[in-house]
C-alpha cells in the first residue's frame, strides 16, 4: 500500500494538513495542483511542469528549466510557493530531492520566510548541485533565524543566478521531518533511472578517449613514457567497461550509483593529468639530459598547481628570474615530481646572489617554503573544477618533505628586498635536493629596481582581522602574539582592525604600528551593524555616541584622527536609509573629523537618496560604477568597494578554488584602472574549529569557512604555537597591492614632470608620453570587472613596463603617500 499522503491545496485547506502517517509532505507533485502552487518570476522565460521522470516519491516530480543567461535576460531565474502548512515549529528538517540532468552544476539557493520579514532577510540555504546526478538535501531548520516566525511560514523561494548553460532540474518530495524521524526511502526504480542518466553521460567522454590516446602518443617519445601511456589507457578502458557493466546491473541503490559516478569522473579526467605528466617529463629530459629520478619545473606565483588528479602546466628551464623594487616581496614556485618512485627529504635552497659590481643579495632574504594543501570534500555554492586537494597555506616551518609517486609538490620561493638594497642585477643559483636523487640546479637571476615601495598599505583598507587567541598561541601569550600578528598583517599591507568591534581598538597595537609608519586606518567602533528601529532611536544613538566617545578622545589625543573611521549599517536596504541618515548626522556632530562609512545598498552613493551625511560608500565590486563614483566624489564623497561571499566568477574573488591571479588583479590592475578610494573585507580568519597546522604538506586544515564556502572570510592559517601562516591567496593580495603601488609611483612622477612641462627636454617629453600610455591598464589585461586575463605574462608585461619607466625617470624614490597616509587616502592629503 502506498502510504504517501497527497496534499492538494484544496484538501489541505479543509483538513489542516493532518497526515495519516509520520511524515508530513508539503509537495510531492502527484497532482497538478502541487505544480500550480508554484509561480515563476519570469514565466515567459522559464518553465515549471509536472513530469514522470526522476520521481523519488510516487510517479511524478516537478521539472524546472531556464535557458542559458544572456545580456538582457532575467539575472535571477526564480520560482516560489506558499507552503500548504504554515506552522513548522514541530519540525527540525526540510527534505528536498533534486536531480540535475546537466553536466554543469548551476547555482541554486533558497529563502524561507514568514509574511512579515522580506524573504531575502530571512532563512537562506544554498544547494550544492551534482553534475548529471541526484542529491537528497536535508535542510536544518534549526539554523533558521529567531526573527522568522516558524508558526507562520508563508514562502519558499528558490532561485538561480545567471546560468552559464541551460538548466534542467527535477524536484520532488518536499517533506517536513520531526526530530528523530527518518527520511523516506528512495525507490529502486529511481536508482535505475539515475544509473541510466550516468550511462547516457558516458557516451561523449568515452568516445573522446581514443582521440586523447593519439594525442598522448605524440608526447610519449621515450620507451618508458610509451609503456606508461599504454598501461594507463588499458587500465582506464578496463575500469570504464567495468563501471558501465556495474551501472547496468540490477539491484543498485542510489548510493551505489553515486559511488560509481564519482569513480567515473576521476577516470575520465585522468588523461588530462597524464598529458601534463608526460609533457613535464619530455620537457625536463630535453632541458636536463640524463633522465634523473626528479623532475623540476617553474610556475609563477599567480598559478595554483594542484598536487593530484588535475592537469598542470610548468615552465621547464635552466634559469629562474624575479624582478622587484626595494621594500618589496616577489615570488615564484618550484614544482617537483618523482619520475617513478617517491622522493625523500626534498628541499629547495639558494646561494647568495651577487651583482657585477660586487653587491650582495643575501640568501637569507630569500625564503624557500613548502606549499601546503587543504582538502575540499564537497562542492561549494560556486562553480569549481575539482573537489580534492588544493594548494593554499605556505608552510614556512616545515623542513624537507617526502613526495609520493604521482604527486606534484611546489615550493614557494619569495625574495625580500630591503629598503637599502643596492639596485642592480644579481645572479646566483637555486638547488632542488633530495636524499635519493641527484640535485637539480638552476641559475637564479634577481633584478632590484631603484625605487622603494611604502611601509603602509598603498590603498586605504577596512579589513577585519578577527583575533582568535586560543588558536593563535593561547590567551596567556596574547600580549606578545598580538604584536606578532600585527607585524605579519602589516607585512601584507593589512591593518590590525575590525569592522564589527563595539568597543575601542587595541591602542597598544595602534601605537605600535603607527610608530613603525605602518598604520593607515582603524575603526573607532561599529554603529547599528544590522540596522536599527524607530522605537527608542534617540536613546540608542545617544548611547552609541557615548560608547564611541572614549575611543574618539583617545585617537584625538594621539593625533590619529586622520586614520579613524566609523563603520555601520552593514549591507542595509533602503528601508533603513532614514535611520542611517539620522545616525550619521548625530555622529557627524559628535565626531566631526571622523570618516563615516557604510556598505548599505544605496547604489547611487548618496546622490539620489536621503542619506547625505555618510562620507564613504562601499558597494560590492559589480556595483562600482566609475562614472557615478566620479559624480559622488565631486559631491565630496568617497567610494570604496568590497567583496565577500560574492561576487562569483566571472567577477574576481579569492575562494580556495579560484585562480590565484584574481586576488592580484583585484588589488592591483583593477584598482589601478577603476581607482576605488579604498577596499573593505569582512574577515580574514574564519577558522571554525581548526587546530594549528603542525605537519604537511597535506594538512588537516579544513578550508570550509563561512557556511559552505572555501576560504571566504579566511585568508590566513595558524601554524605551530599559533604563528601566522600565509596562504597563496594572501601572497597574491599583497602582490596586487604592490602592483598598485607601482602605478601610484609612476603617476606621481608624471605629476612632477608635468609641473615643469615647459622646460622638459625632448627625451623627457618622450618619457612622459610613454609613461602616460603605460599608466593606462590595457584592456588585454583588464577589459572590465568581469572580463580579464588569467595569463601571468600579461600582468608581468604591464608591471615591468611601469617599473622600467620609473627606473628611467631620474626621480629618486618618489613617494606619493608621504607621512601619515590615512583613511582618506590621497584625497586626504
Amino acid at each position: 500500500m502506498d502510504m504517501k499522503i497527497v496534499l492538494g491545496t484544496a484538501l489541505l485547506a479543509c483538513l489542516g494538513c493532518v497526515s495519516a502517517h509520520a511524515l508530513d509532505v508539503l509537495f510531492d507533485f502527484e497532482n497538478e495542483a502541487d505544480v500550480a502552487a508554484w509561480s515563476l518570476r519570469n514565466a515567459a522565460q522559464d518553465k515549471l511542469v509536472q513530469s514522470t521522470s526522476f520521481a523519488t516519491s510516487g510517479r511524478h516530480s516537478m521539472f524546472f528549466s531556464t535557458p542559458a543567461w544572456k545580456e538582457g535576460m532575467e539575472q535571477w531565474p526564480a520560482f516560489e510557493a506558499k507552503p500548504p502548512m504554515a506552522d513548522w515549529r514541530a519540525y527540525d528538517r526540510l527534505l528536498i530531492d533534486i536531480t540535475n540532468t546537466g553536466e554543469k552544476r548551476p547555482f541554486l539557493s533558497m529563502f524561507i520566510s514568514d509574511s512579515k520579514i522580506p524573504f531575502r532577510e530571512a532563512f537562506s540555504y544554498r544547494f550544492e548541485l551534482p553534475s548529471c546526478g541526484f542529491k537528497r538535501y536535508v535542510v536544518p531548520l534549526t539554523d533558521m533565524p529567531e526573527k522568522v516566525d516558524r508558526s507562520g511560514i508563508s514562502i519558499i523561494h528558490l532561485f538561480s543566478q545567471r546560468p552559464e548553460d541551460e538548466v534542467g532540474l527535477y524536484l520532488d518530495n518536499f517533506t517536513l521531518l520531526k526530530p528523530g524521524e527518518e527520511p523516506p526511502p528512495i525507490p529502486s526504480s529511481f536508482a535505475r533511472e539515475l544509473a541510466g542518466l550516468a550511462l547516457a553521460g558516458l557516451v561523449e567522454p568515452t568516445s573522446a578517449l581514443g582521440k586523447a590516446a593519439m594525442e598522448l602518443a605524440a608526447i610519449a617519445d621515450t620507451p618508458a613514457s610509451k609503456a606508461r601511456l599504454q598501461a594507463h589507457m588499458a587500465l582506464l578502458n578496463s575500469r570504464i567497461s567495468a563501471t558501465r557493466t556495474a551501472l547496468a546491473s540490477e539491484g543498485l541503490t542510489v548510493e551505489d550509483v553515486d559511488q560509481l559516478r564519482s569513480e567515473l569522473e576521476a577516470l575520465l579526467s585522468s588523461p588530462d593529468r597524464l598529458r601534463s605528466v608526460l609533457t613535464f617529463e619530455r620537457d625536463f629530459d630535453r632541458t636536463f639530459p640524463g633522465g634523473g629520478p626528479m623532475l623540476v619545473g617553474l610556475a609563477t606565483s599567480m598559478e595554483k598547481i594542484l598536487p593530484r588528479d588535475m592537469p598542470f602546466s610548468l615552465n621547464v628551464t635552466t634559469k629562474a628570474s624575479l624582478s622587484l623594487a626595494r621594500n618589496e616581496k616577489e615570488s615564484l614556485q618550484i614544482a617537483v615530481m618523482p619520475r617513478k618512485d617517491g622522493l625523500k627529504e626534498v628541499s629547495v635552497s639558494v646561494t647568495d646572489l651577487k651583482s657585477e659590481d660586487g653587491a650582495v643579495f643575501p640568501a637569507e632574504a630569500i625564503d624557500c617554503d613548502v606549499v601546503g594543501y587543504v582538502e575540499t570534500k564537497n562542492r561549494p555554492p560556486y562553480t569549481v573544477p575539482y573537489v580534492g586537494w588544493w594548494p593554499d597555506p605556505i608552510l614556512d616551518f616545515l623542513g624537507p618533505v617526502d613526495i609520493a609517486e604521482g604527486d606534484l609538490q611546489t615550493f614557494w620561493v619569495r625574495a625580500k628586498a630591503g629598503k637599502d638594497q643596492t639596485p642592480g642585477l644579481y645572479r646566483g643559483t637555486l638547488t632542488v635536493s633530495a636524499a635519493n636523487a641527484e640535485p637539480v640546479t638552476l641559475d637564479l637571476e634577481l633584478r632590484v629596481r631603484n625605487f622603494t615601495l611604502p611601509d603602509q598599505t598603498p590603498l586605504p583598507t577596512a579589513i577585519t582581522f578577527g583575533e582568535r587567541p586560543a588558536q593563535m598561541g593561547g590567551v596567556e601569550n596574547w600580549p606578545h602574539m598580538k604584536l606578532v600578528w600585527a607585524d605579519f598583517l602589516a607585512d601584507y599591507y593589512i591593518d590590525y582592525d575590525s569592522l564589527y568591534r563595539s568597543g575601542p581598538p587595541d591602542w597598544d597595537v595602534i601605537q605600535y604600528l603607527h610608530n613603525q609608519g605602518r598604520l593607515c586606518a582603524f575603526n573607532l567602533g561599529n554603529v547599528f551593524n544590522a540596522g536599527t528601529t524607530e522605537e527608542g532611536f534617540d536613546k540608542a544613538i545617544a548611547d552609541t555616541v557615548a560608547r564611541l566617545r572614549p575611543a574618539y578622545e583617545k585617537a584625538k589625543e594621539l593625533g590619529l584622527l586622520d586614520h579613524a573611521y566609523i563603520y555601520g549599517f552593514d549591507e542595509r536596504p533602503k528601508e533603513q536609509f532614514g535611520l542611517l541618515e539620522r545616525s550619521a548626522q548625530a555622529l557627524r556632530k559628535a565626531f566631526p573629523e571622523v570618516l563615516l562609512m557604510t556598505t548599505s545598498y544605496d547604489h547611487s552613493y548618496g546622490l539620489e537618496s536621503e542619506v547625505k551625511t555618510i562620507d564613504a560608500w562601499c558597494p560590492l565590486t559589480p556595483r562600482f560604477i566609475p562614472e557615478l563614483a566620479e559624480d559622488a566624489r565631486a559631491a565630496g564623497k568617497y567610494v570604496w568597494w568590497y567583496i565577500c561571499c560574492g561576487p562569483h566568477n566571472p567577477y574576481a574573488n579569492w575562494f580556495v578554488e579560484y585562480a590565484a591571479i584574481e586576488s592580484r588583479l583585484l588589488m592591483g590592475a583593477m584598482t589601478a584602472k577603476y581607482r576605488p578610494d579604498g577596499f573593505l573585507y569582512y574577515l580574514i580568519s574564519i577558522w571554525n574549529d581548526n587546530k594549528p597546522i603542525e605537519s604537511g604538506p597535506f594538512t588537516a586544515w579544513n578550508p570550509v569557512s563561512w557556511t559552505t564556502y572555501h576560504g571566504d572570510g579566511s585568508l590566513t592559517c595558524a601554524g605551530p604555537g599559533g604563528k601566522p601562516v600565509p596562504t597563496v591567496r594572501l601572497e597574491n593580495y599583497r602582490d596586487g597591492m604592490e602592483d598598485y603601488a607601482y602605478a601610484c609611483i609612476l603617476e606621481e612622477i608624471i605629476r612632477q614632470y608635468k609641473a615643469r612641462e615647459g622646460i622638459l627636454s625632448p627625451g623627457e617629453r618622450d618619457w612622459l608620453k610613454q609613461a602616460e600610455e603605460a599608466l593606462v591598464v590595457p584592456d588585454s589585461l583588464v577589459e572590465n570587472m568581469a572580463k580579464y586575463s588569467h595569463d601571468p605574462a600579461a600582468l608581468y608585461e604591464y608591471r615591468e613596463r611601469m617599473a622600467d619607466l620609473i627606473d628611467r625617470s631620474g626621480v629618486p624614490d618618489a613617494d606619493p603617500w608621504g607621512e601619515d597616509f590615512g583613511v582618506r587616502g590621497f584625497r586626504g592629503r
